[in-house]
């Protein structure tokens, strides 16, 4: 009886655990398209984990790392930190805010691609 509770429990903690693990994670690409005068450059960010690649063109630009709190998804690419407002489901975001030259891109949305 002692080991079908502890059994029980254990399993109800870890279910509780891993619900909780991937929780301020995401996974795959999301792509958006940056718009600077007569030029649209697609830009694609693939997070794994807690980092982040961006690609352009099939070429890996930057890497670099990523965190989520309160919806808010704060990226920091190579030297250059950005910050974006992340939908409630996590399949797109918005960048708010980034430094230097990549501050051009404020306002590109990025949809996470569906394979």
């Amino acid at each position: 009886m002692k080991k079908k509770l502890l059994l029980g429990t254990l399993t109800i903690f870890g279910l509780l655990t891993l619900a909780g693990c991937g929780s301020n994670k995401l996974s795959g690409d999301y792509t958006g398209t940056v718009k600077f005068l007569f030029m649209e450059i697609k830009r694609t960010l693939n997070f794994k984990g807690n980092t982040v690649t961006e690609k352009q063109d099939g070429d890996t630009k930057n890497k670099g790392t990523y965190k989520i709190e309160d919806n808010q998804l704060q990226i920091k690419l190579g030297d250059t930190n950005m910050t974006a407002d992340l939908s409630k489901d996590r399949k797109s975001f918005t960048l708010k805010s980034a430094e230097g030259l990549v501050g051009l891109a404020n306002g590109t949305k990025y949809t996470k691609e569906e394979k």
